[in-house]
């Protein structure tokens, strides 16, 4: 064989080597490039699985949180989770208001209903609040436990009127009449008379009155008020001094105060006074998106 054959063969060799070679690396990329492709996709598929869980890790954590403040289903284990089992056997009407502690049903039911500072300042209870009872032989009358009687009801109208006696006949009544649950101006003009007359003092007439103002609490309602109080000065502070000891809040935004002659004093006032909006428990939608815009 020649020696230029030779080299012809050896030349085409290598080139064939070389193409396989260059294959090979071809393959490696796809493979490498198309690994590359799955590993960030994975990645990012990982990633928003992960958003996904911690968001719905944070709503239950929050539906948790309402069900124990409201105090509607007991945690029977004590782990401050509620698992399928507690919630599908919970029925709010015959949860025992001292299996829910630090709950709201709870801090009602058993603290301010028996707080003895709002005790002090409510009106005398009505005879259909006691029982009698025999203690030591000698009969006396004690208040009627509603909690009990809640407790122990068996259709809606008997925890209605359970509910109904305790707010009659416990401290509970004290809050209604220091802020309605809603806006009744009767109700208003009613404590302002009955202020008016404590302090001994004649007017012609009272009505609301007075440019609505913005409630500095979330959740109060606003019942604006203008307060004329015309008279001798005595009788003037006399009618101050009960709206200040009154258990109906009056905020006071604006005063004028005159007097004429030796002991006559007019006063003029814009006051508020205060009633509780409803309030319910908002459900907020969050969205979850894979990719996050710069700025965001």
């Amino acid at each position: 064989m020649a020696k230029g054959d030779v080299a012809i063969g050896k030349r085409l060799k290598i080139s064939k080597t070389q193409q396989e070679i260059m294959l090979y690396v071809l393959v490696a990329s796809l493979v490498m490039g198309v690994a590359l492709v799955l590993s960030i996709r994975s990645i990012k598929f990982i990633s928003f699985n992960a958003k996904v869980l911690t968001a719905q890790e944070e709503s239950i954590k929050g539906y948790e949180a309402v069900i124990h403040d409201a105090g509607v289903c007991e945690d029977k284990d004590g782990d401050g989770k509620y698992s399928d089992e507690e919630l599908k056997g919970c029925d709010p009407a015959e949860v025992a208001t001292a299996s829910v502690p630090n709950s709201l049903r709870y801090n009602v039911m058993m603290q301010m209903a028996k707080n003895h500072d709002l005790e002090s300042v409510g009106r005398e209870s009505l005879e259909e609040c006691y029982k009698t009872k025999t203690i030591n032989g000698i009969e006396a009358k004690v208040k009627k436990d509603f909690n009990k009687d809640y407790e122990k009801a068996t259709s809606d109208n008997e925890r209605a009127l359970a509910i109904g006696m305790l707010r009659m006949c416990s401290a509970l009544r004290v809050i209604p009449e220091a802020l309605p649950a809603k806006k009744n101006e009767e109700a208003l003009m009613s404590s302002l008379n009955q202020i008016f007359v404590i302090s001994g003092w004649n007017f012609e007439n009272i009505s609301p009155n007075g440019t609505v103002s913005e409630s500095p609490i979330q959740g109060l309602g606003v019942i604006p008020v203008n307060l004329v109080v015309e008279g001798g000065s005595e009788n003037t502070f006399r009618v101050l001094s009960n709206i200040e000891k009154s258990i109906r809040p009056f905020d006071v935004e604006a005063a004028t105060i005159s007097w004429s002659g030796e002991n006559s004093l007019s006063l003029r006032a814009q006051a508020m006074s205060y009633y509780t909006k409803e309030v319910k428990a908002k459900e907020e939608q969050k969205t979850i998106t894979a990719t996050q815009k710069r700025g965001n």
